[in-house]
């Protein structure tokens, strides 16, 4: 990828991010379901993309798609959705770069 289709890409995330949390519905499933960090959260030796969501409820999440929430001995629930592991931190709250 060159520069420039690195920064589009950002940019179109960043902007589907934003329309994401102005669109959330509060009170239901969606609640908290737009990424805020994409990382290698799990540990190294498990080599997948991970993405925090900020649900109250992460299994209801994973039940509209048909997957299982593994609870982590790291301090995380995930589940795996199209390759992408979706993770709450187990705190429920924010972690040190957003709190």
């Amino acid at each position: 990828m060159t520069v420039k289709e690195r920064l589009d890409a950002m940019a179109d995330m960043a902007l589907m991010e934003q329309k994401m949390k102005e669109t959330q519905e509060y009170g239901t499933v969606t609640e908290g379901v737009y990424p805020m960090m994409t990382s290698d959260a799990l540990p190294s030796d498990y080599a997948t993309t991970g993405v925090q969501i900020f649900t109250p409820d992460i299994w209801a999440v994973a039940k509209e798609v048909g997957a299982e929430v593994i609870n982590s001995e790291y301090g995380l629930y995930f589940f795996m959705y199209r390759g992408i592991a979706f993770f709450k931190y187990k705190r429920g709250g924010l972690n040190a770069l957003h709190g």
